[in-house]
């Protein structure tokens, strides 16, 4: 059976309607405001109460990061939105070593991409002896664009802040923030440092 020369044959005319979106020739710009709809959320970390004692609730994001997959050029456009844009949760006790978003039992497990994320929520537990040095503290956060530290314990006047003494040592994040079982002079004072330069 001969095979057809199919060169010369005119397009089908419903094939355009299936040809791909020519997403690449977009300008930047706006190929950046698709990538953020797809990629990024605004929705916040809550957690199951002000006193409970366990790991904060899983932010329930509804992104889109499967078009990372398409070729290198959009995976290294959209990674950066999505590691450099929104935050992610470091583990309280390995801090960005064990870094999640959705689930604490489904960490981050590159570590060139933990390097991409600049905005982080941390809980720290006062009434409990930290496992981490200050100089880890230190190393993972700063020069930051963002750090949220909710701080909690059991209860009030149990226990001083000796678990907070390495974020004081934390330099160069653009927006801190600490609040919850915390006095707020002591937290502002220790915004200040975090945000300071020297």
């Amino acid at each position: 059976m001969a095979i057809q020369d199919t060169s010369k044959l005119a397009p089908h005319p419903h094939l355009n309607d299936r040809m791909a979106f020519p997403f690449l020739h977009l300008p930047p710009e706006i190929r950046n405001q698709i990538l953020r709809l797809l990629l990024t959320h605004t929705t916040p970390i809550l957690t199951t109460s002000s006193t409970s004692l366990g790991p904060p609730s899983p932010t329930l994001l509804h992104l889109r990061p499967h078009i990372l997959l398409v070729c290198k050029c959009i995976y290294k456009e959209g990674s950066s939105i999505l590691y450099g844009e929104n935050t992610f949760q470091a583990h309280p006790t390995f801090l960005t070593s064990s870094t999640f978003a959705l689930d604490p039992y489904r960490p981050i497990g590159f570590a060139h991409l933990v390097t991409q994320i600049r905005r982080f929520h941390i809980r720290v537990r006062l009434d409990c002896d930290p496992f981490y040095q200050p100089e880890a503290v230190r190393n993972a956060f700063t020069g930051l664009n963002e750090l949220q530290v909710e701080v909690f314990r059991s209860s009030f006047g149990v226990c001083g802040y000796e678990a907070l003494d390495g974020f004081s040592g934390v330099r160069g994040v653009r927006r801190a923030m600490v609040y919850g079982s915390v006095d707020q002079e002591f937290a502002r004072w220790l915004e200040g440092c975090m945000k300071s330069r020297g």
